[in-house]
């Protein structure tokens, strides 16, 4: 991104898109677990994965820690992270 300013018709601007869900499906349990698990894959400790959805900069998955709760994302987490996830 140095080399050169973002343009208005960007091919790789980000853009959010919804999709439908089945009926039944926890979509909270799902987003969760997907963001978990790539933060895992980066090395990330599990005490800082729940920072980040504890924290209101990260908007998406701070919405599902308001929503569901810090035991809920906790449970993700250990989930994910095994035994590795200690304490958390």
């Amino acid at each position: 991104m140095a080399e050169k300013d973002v343009e208005l018709d960007d091919p790789y601007a980000f853009v959010a898109q919804r999709f439908p869900v089945p009926e039944g499906v926890d979509q909270d349990a799902l987003m969760a677990r997907c963001i978990v698990e790539e933060y895992a894959l980066m090395a990330m400790p599990p005490e800082k994965a729940l920072r980040m959805f504890a924290s209101p900069y990260f908007s998406g998955t701070h919405a599902i820690y308001r929503r569901r709760g810090e035991a809920f994302v906790r449970d993700i987490i250990r989930t994910v992270y095994g035994a590795a996830a200690g304490e958390v």
